[in-house]
């Protein structure tokens, strides 16, 4: 067969290039829309025995390969089983003793757009957030019924929390948030100020962003980006030096979905020049059971369960601080 000529190549390569960027845009509005009316589009929809609630937004659970399917299928019960029991009840357990817990299902994004620039990255999180954006508004107007709230998050959760803060700045009672666990996803000051919000600064304080990345010596995560704002969950302030590991109440550490590990001490840690909470590596017999997929002395997978404890103590510390302040 003869070789077509260079410019007739060329426009073939752009239409196949017009045609592929068509069928992704169809592929993502071929996918189940969520309706929150609905329980089955919730990972928890507990019944109200708390006075104050949490709206918690998982991380990426959808992991290679994507086989160019970017956006998650709600209708994929695998998927769903592993958001559910290996993810969200996981975390949200540090909240559960003390609020009531909403947790949407959503169409998140494959672990591998989350590699891709920018530009592309955003057009396939537009789903997912609209999605979380539904369900917020679903929770406000049908679920909350003038409690004050929790929002909480991870990695993608809050990657998507924070676009739905900034582009909606008047969506959040601010009287009524007690705090913002965000952590594994870059917060800037300007982010910060955007979103009406301050960093945490003491145990007890309300109405505060908390957020933090994980790394070791030399860890270079992508979730840590310039600018990067820091609360070592250890003192629940942004102050840089190292804290040691016996405020460290104990980690609550996943293995895989039989097996944990609690440690009590488990680390020390700081807020290191990059704004990223740098701790010592783990000991060997540790760091041999860690998922490292994100590379070497990369914990973001363990943001949460390193500093467990310490997390669930602080929840139950802020939400008496808030329900005492506001009677």
């Amino acid at each position: 067969m003869p070789k077509l000529p260079y410019l007739t190549q060329t426009i073939a390569l752009f239409l196949l290039f017009i045609i592929a960027g068509c069928n992704a845009s169809k592929s993502i509005e071929a996918s189940t829309k969520p309706d929150y009316s609905n329980d089955k589009y919730w990972s928890i929809k507990d019944d109200v025995k708390h006075g104050i609630d949490v709206f918690f937004v998982h991380p990426t659970t959808y992991g290679p390969p994507a086989n160019g399917k970017f956006i998650a299928d709600l209708e994929n019960n695998e998927l769903n089983e592993i958001t559910d029991h290996n993810t969200v009840d996981w975390i949200t357990a540090a909240f559960s003793e003390q609020c009531n817990v909403f947790a949407p299902r959503y169409r998140q994004v494959n672990i591998e757009v989350m590699k891709m620039d920018d530009k592309r990255k955003d057009e396939y999180m537009k789903v997912g957030t609209s999605d979380v954006l539904a369900a917020f508004k679903y929770y406000l107007s049908n679920i909350n019924n003038g409690r004050p709230f929790i929002l909480a998050s991870h990695s993608q959760g809050s990657n998507v929390l924070q676009k739905i803060i900034l582009n909606n700045p008047d969506l959040i009672d601010k009287s009524k948030l007690v705090a913002a666990y965000m952590p594994g996803w870059t917060f800037t000051d300007d982010d910060i100020a955007k979103m009406g919000l301050k960093l945490s600064e003491r145990p007890d304080q309300t109405g505060c962003l908390i957020t933090w990345n994980t790394i070791g010596p030399g860890g270079v995560s992508p979730t840590i980006k310039k600018g990067a704002r820091c609360v070592n969950p250890l003192s629940w302030s942004t102050q840089t030096k190292e804290f040691p590991a016996s405020m460290n109440i104990e980690a609550k550490i996943f293995i895989d979905p039989t097996k944990q590990l609690l440690v009590k001490n488990f680390t020390a840690a700081r807020i290191n020049k990059d704004g990223a909470l740098e701790i010592p590596t783990p000991r060997k017999d540790i760091a041999e059971l860690l998922n490292m997929s994100l590379g070497k002395e990369v914990y973001h997978r363990y943001d949460y369960d390193f500093f467990f404890y310490n997390v669930k103590e602080n929840v139950k510390e802020r939400c008496a601080a808030y329900l005492k302040k506001n009677n």
